[in-house]
């Protein structure tokens, strides 16, 4: 076997690599123009099916003809995982008058803008197989500001794979219009989809307040084989990692 032909068996050749790129950029163009609009911030406007397509044709042609099968159910995985489906739900526990009044007995008197005086991210339970639910729950606090109101209050969350790399992202708002602070506890539900390969994910989460970050959170999640063939398990790794704080 000549050194051109066992290259053209790890890596793919020149005719079957470019057929992977048209594949490539096909489902490219199929997948920006099925976004559908007026779905409101943080709507998943992709289509899961092409999101696989568009990581199968890289992951085939990342893995070459000797692993393009292998290579491609990887990728369709990845793809599918910028499409997850998320849905989101928060209520308010403490109002801004009961936060406020419990500030002041301990510092005398309310911060000059909204405070965030809490924040921290977990996971609902350990373990999990893909097709199920993963429920991250967000517990918030924010002081109301003395001389500047509460314009803003936005949760944005990010799925980070093994690599550290952007796969899918949401932003949502805990609290209603018009709301000065107070204590608020939001839910996130996703499911992680078949083929994800596995590894170390992460689910980054950031507080903004008035258009800045106030703070940041983390829940790393394990991807890994199940014991039998049924699928994936996903364990999520506890306690969450509190990264920033606004003091």
């Amino acid at each position: 076997m000549t050194m051109k032909q066992n290259n053209n068996e790890r890596h793919g050749s020149p005719s079957s690599r470019l057929t992977a790129m048209a594949m490539l950029l096909a489902a490219s163009t199929l997948l920006a123009s099925c976004a559908t609009p007026g779905g409101g911030a943080g709507a998943d406007d992709c289509n899961p099916l092409v999101g696989a397509l568009v990581g199968g044709a890289v992951g085939a042609l990342m893995g070459g003809d000797r692993h393009r099968g292998r290579g491609a159910a990887i990728g369709a995985g990845v793809g599918a995982l910028t499409c997850v489906a998320y849905n989101y739900s928060s209520k308010q526990t403490r109002t801004a008058d009961q936060v406020g009044d419990e500030y002041r007995r301990a510092r005398g008197d309310l911060p000059p803008a909204p405070l965030v005086t809490g924040y921290r991210t977990q996971a609902a339970r350990a373990t999990a197989r893909a097709g199920e639910d993963v429920t991250v729950t967000s517990n918030i606090e924010v002081v109301p500001g003395r001389t500047e109101p509460l314009k803003e209050l936005r949760e944005e969350f990010v799925i980070l794979d093994p690599q550290g790399v952007e796969r899918s992202k949401l932003e949502k708002t805990p609290a209603p219009a018009g709301s000065k602070g107070g204590a608020y506890v939001s839910t996130l539900q996703f499911t992680f989809p078949q083929g994800v390969p596995p590894g170390a994910y992460r689910v980054q989460s950031k507080l903004f307040v008035n258009g800045k970050v106030a703070q940041s959170s983390a829940v790393d999640i394990q991807v890994a084989q199940a014991p039998r063939a049924t699928g994936l398990a996903l364990a999520a790794l506890a306690p969450a990692h509190v990264l920033t704080a606004q003091r």
